[in-house]
């Protein structure tokens, strides 16, 4: 798998032609929580742009590296890293063997998208997992400046968790393999059909809300 096309803090520095986030850094700092009366900050990613404009969200994002943190008693939504294809059916190339359900490679893997589970604290007592379907996680539409499009995958509203360090990893289930149409090799260009990892365990913390 192309952990390149995982754009968990990236994905919002795209500037989308519509309306509406692998890898990140370890050592980005978390932005500073507002006060309790104040309104839930927007999440940004390391370009500056809005999260939560991009994704149409007023809770408190946990995902990209500067996101990471929550309140006590406070919901929040976890954004997965954006699934981006190669333009249009023409511009793609596949595995040998490979055919699309659908020209377009975006289409196709909105087509084939199912559900996205949420894990939190996997391997942990506190384990606890939550799985919706695909019309109340996907978000699609988007097209970057380079002229990429690419899907979002992000949860609901999740029920607070008590004080303290946690993890949250996401599971996706397809109905069917999907490829990128970036390239050949099935690794790096595909997803498999059935659930599998993929963001695992992104760590954040639920501190206590100020005083005052």
């Amino acid at each position: 798998m192309n952990r390149a096309r995982f754009l968990a803090a990236v994905v919002p520095s795209l500037l989308v032609a519509a309306l509406g986030g692998a890898a990140a850094t370890a050592s980005a700092e978390a932005a500073p929580l507002p006060r309790p009366e104040q309104q839930v900050p927007h999440c940004f990613d390391s370009d500056g742009v809005d999260v939560n404009e991009l994704l149409g969200l007023k809770e408190r994002i946990i995902g990209p590296p500067s996101c990471r943190e929550t309140y006590a008693k406070e919901k929040w939504v976890r954004t997965a890293p954006a699934w981006v294809t190669a333009p249009s059916a023409e511009k793609a190339v596949y595995p040998e063997g490979y055919t699309p359900s659908r020209p377009d490679p975006i289409d196709d893997f909105d087509s084939k998208f199912v559900s996205a589970t949420y894990i939190n604290d996997m391997g942990t007592p506190r384990e606890r997992s939550f799985t919706y379907e695909k019309k109340r996680v996907l978000h699609t539409g988007f097209v970057g400046t380079d002229g990429l499009p690419f899907s979002v995958v992000a949860s609901p509203p999740l029920k607070a968790l008590p004080l303290g360090p946690h993890t949250n990893t996401v599971l996706f289930t397809l109905k069917e393999q999907h490829c990128d149409g970036f390239g050949t090799v099935e690794a790096e260009n595909c997803l498999p059909a059935g659930t599998f990892a993929y963001s695992t365990d992104t760590p954040f913390t639920v501190v206590p809300r100020p005083a005052g």
